[in-house]
């Protein structure tokens, strides 16, 4: 099945399958942009199901004094470190034909180890993961 990622109103379809905003949506637009550009349709598919997978565990992390089924939080941790690493990797190969002010741009906002990049990260991962959930329910409508 092919999406039209290019259509204007794609990322309002998103937000209004899921009922709520998406927190970094100019850049979700960037990096869709990015994908169409480039042909990178798979990458993006695999890297919305890495940001959903992340946004996953993060609520394990959070949640897990609560769930008794949950007996190694480090495994957890380290499970989510290799798979925020994978996720920026892969939002690196996707972006990497991107102007180098844009690539700047994502470094400085995203992939430099800080608070809050970590906290950027996290909610464009969050704005991913709305789109992989509203990308499986377009596929479930054929």
């Amino acid at each position: 099945m092919k999406i039209n990622l290019i259509d204007n109103s794609f990322l309002s379809e998103v937000e209004n399958y899921t009922g709520s905003f998406l927190q970094k949506k100019e850049d979700v637009k960037k990096i869709i942009d990015a994908v169409v550009a480039g042909g990178k349709e798979n990458e993006f598919e695999e890297l919305t199901f890495t940001a959903k997978y992340i946004c996953g565990m993060l609520r394990v992390i959070k949640n897990a004094p609560g769930i008794p089924e949950v007996t190694s939080i480090e495994h957890i941790k380290s499970d989510l470190s290799e798979n925020i690493k994978k996720g920026i990797e892969q939002l690196k190969q996707i972006l990497s034909s991107v102007s180098e002010s844009e690539q700047n741009y994502f470094e400085q906002t995203y992939f430099k180890l800080t608070t809050q990049n970590f906290t950027n990260l996290s909610g464009l991962f969050s704005d991913l993961e709305s789109v992989k959930k509203f990308l499986n329910y377009l596929k479930r409508q054929i």
